[in-house]
């Protein structure tokens, strides 16, 4: 019970910092919607990811880790597609145009690199 709770307040802080500073990357202001949010990114970290590092194993040693951050960007975008509670735009900054594809890939690198660090820290 700790494990899931952990993963849930994991998820959460990191869709929350990376709305703070991504301007594309956005979430209803609804506890409820925030919290279906937190549970799907933490279905999809704790659950999905591990299956696919697992099955692309191979594939993920030739590559030095890409096929694993291109599975991560793809569960990241059907979780857009098909869950209405996360939306990815494109959005600019400092004079940087950045699109919904690549913000779908800096969304995913940093939810994932958060969730990395508070597992580290605590």
């Amino acid at each position: 019970m700790k494990k899931i709770f952990r993963m849930l307040v994991f998820s959460a802080a990191a869709l929350y910092l990376t709305t703070l500073w991504n301007q594309g990357f956005s979430i209803q202001a609804d506890w409820f919607v925030y919290l279906k949010a937190a549970i799907i990114s933490a279905a999809i970290y704790y659950l999905i990811r591990p299956i696919t590092k697992l099955v692309l194993l191979p594939l993920n040693i030739i590559t030095m880790g890409l096929v694993s951050v291109a599975v991560y960007c793809l569960l990241f975008y059907f979780v857009t597609s098909f869950f209405s509670v996360i939306a990815i735009d494109g959005w600019v900054f400092q004079s940087i145009e950045v699109s919904q594809t690549a913000n779908i890939f800096v969304s995913a690198l940093s939810v994932s690199t958060i969730i990395n660090s508070l597992e580290h820290i605590l």
